[in-house]
This record gives structure tokens, sequence and C-alpha cells, in this order.
């Protein structure tokens, strides 16, 4: 990833088999090698909030970074991403149509803009849990990788289980770009 090699990694497990801890591992090798890492939890209660993982994965980076930063960030097509976080920017309120192209559009230059500035690690746990929204800019964004220094590194339980949108769950997973570890169930060896 921080020689610009972009990539979808999934853990995939059912409950209690360790994604959550594979993923913490996984930020701080990142963050150890310099990578910008950022963070989102699906949550069940959650899934009727449209770009709830989006919003987790980029508020505290554009909260926090300079007012010259946050211009690079949303340079470009992201700025078709601005109204998505208005209350954050104090810019014009106005929430984008979910799953707009425009939308998924610009938060794919939001997250790329974000990586070319700094090689670039999203870490999204629970992603079962995740919103529409959110799960429709992951496949957006998945398919356009190549060259961007971002890695995307999801934990996620099988998508025939528990979960908000399955289906989108399960294009994800099953990309053949995709690197995948599926570990099997413990048992008492």
């Amino acid at each position: 990833t921080r020689s610009g090699g972009g990539r979808l990694a999934v853990i995939e497990g059912s409950a209690g088999m360790g994604m959550t801890r594979l993923l913490a591992e996984g930020r701080a090798i990142a963050g150890a090698a310099g990578m910008r890492v950022l963070v989102a939890r699906g949550g069940e209660f959650e899934g009727e909030f449209a770009y709830g993982i989006v919003r987790q994965l980029f508020e505290p980076l554009l909260v926090s970074a300079s007012r010259d930063l946050r211009a690079e960030l949303l340079s470009g097509p992201a700025a078709l991403v601005v109204p998505l976080f208005a209350s954050e920017l104090d810019a014009p309120q106005g929430v984008p149509a979910e799953g707009s192209f425009a939308i998924l559009h610009g938060l794919y230059w939001l997250a790329a803009n974000a990586a070319f500035e700094q090689p670039t690690l999203l870490a999204i746990d629970d992603l079962h849990w995740a919103d529409t929204a959110s799960l429709q800019w992951l496949v957006y964004l998945m398919r356009r990788l190549e060259g961007v220094p971002l890695l995307v590194a999801v934990g996620t339980r099988p998508p025939e289980g528990e979960g908000h949108d399955q289906n989108l769950v399960a294009e994800l997973i099953a990309d053949p770009e995709v690197a995948a570890v599926r570990p099997e169930p413990l048992g008492r060896a």
C-alpha cells in the first residue's frame, strides 16, 4: 500500500474469532509504518444512519486537519461531499441523496486525496452492521483502488448471518481482487 498499490482485505469469521483483534494489530502495524489510520465500526442499531461508516472514518480527520490540509482533502471532485460533512466544516447544510453517483465519486476522491497526501489504512470492524450507503461507497471504492496508496481492511461475519445489507457485503468479499482471511473455528487443540 505504501508504494501505491491499493487493496481491500477482509477478515471473515463468526463472532468471537478474533477479527477485532486482528484489525487492531493491523492498525498498529500501519501506524508504526507511517500510514494514516482511519477507523470505523458498524453497529447493529446504526444501520439506518446513512453514511455512518463514512462519517466515522472521515469526520475526525476533517475536523482535526489544518485549513490547508482540509482544502487539499476536499479539492477537485471531493468537494462534492462537503454537504455530507457540513456541520463539521461549518459549511451550508444539505444532505446529499443516499447512494448518488456524485457522492460516491466525491467520497472516492476524498479517500484518494487522503491516501495521496499520506498512505492510508481504512480499518472497518463489524462491516456486516454497516449502513447501505457506506457499503455502496465501499463497492464503488473497491473497483478503483489500483494505483492509490489505500488499504481498506474490514472485519465481518459471513454474509448469510446477521447484518443490514448482506448482498452488498457478499459482493464486497466475493471480488477476486480481495485478499481474504477466513480463520477456521477454534477447537480444543
